[in-house]
């Protein structure tokens, strides 16, 4: 077997490693930061259109380094537009509708009347064994599209290595609960 690959083994070994440890014992998660307007009323919210995501980004997989004192995780390389991965949308979509909130999925052009509030969101994903959520941000928008009444922004950065591998079916319903207050 060649060096490499015995390197690359040790490498998975010492990652999965690490997860069982720190994800099991600390159940690292992302952090989630939400921001709203003091006038920012909830209770009158009965009608939601979502503007679905045009492109998510993604963030390509780097292999670190490992030497005697342990895995050096290399930093990253920007995130790169990439067709839309999962269904951040529908699960936004379903959060609203679990609180009373009537929720459509459409195009940023395609804005109808009679919304009591707007949803656009960005997704940034990254590979580790299979693709993760990295970020998501869920700002919601008044009905005229002029004015940010919230926002949410969900991220892995600082547990990027150690994490309980996010998606939104975990994160947008905690991300919603806290933009409506409840």
């Amino acid at each position: 077997m060649n060096m490499g690959l015995k390197c690359f083994r040790k490498g998975i070994l010492f990652k999965i490693a690490l997860y069982t440890l720190f994800a099991g014992v600390y159940g690292c998660a992302g952090k989630i930061n939400t921001i709203k307007k003091p006038e920012h009323n909830t209770s009158n919210y009965t009608k939601a259109y979502i503007i679905s995501a045009e492109n998510s980004q993604y963030i390509k997989f780097r292999f670190g380094t490992i030497t005697p004192f342990g895995y050096l995780v290399p930093p990253d390389n920007p995130a790169q537009q990439h067709e839309v991965i999962g269904h951040t949308a529908t699960v936004i979509k379903n959060e609203l509708e679990k609180t009373g909130i009537t929720a459509i999925i459409g195009q940023k052009d395609d804005i109808p009347e009679g919304f009591d509030l707007i949803i656009m969101y960005q997704d940034t994903w990254r590979w580790d064994f299979k693709k993760v959520l990295d970020k998501l941000e869920i700002v919601f928008v008044s009905p005229d599209g002029k004015e940010e009444l919230a926002r949410s922004t969900y991220n892995i950065y600082q547990n990027k290595e150690l994490h309980n591998f996010p998606t939104p079916e975990k994160e947008v319903p905690k991300m919603i609960r806290e933009l409506l207050g409840k």
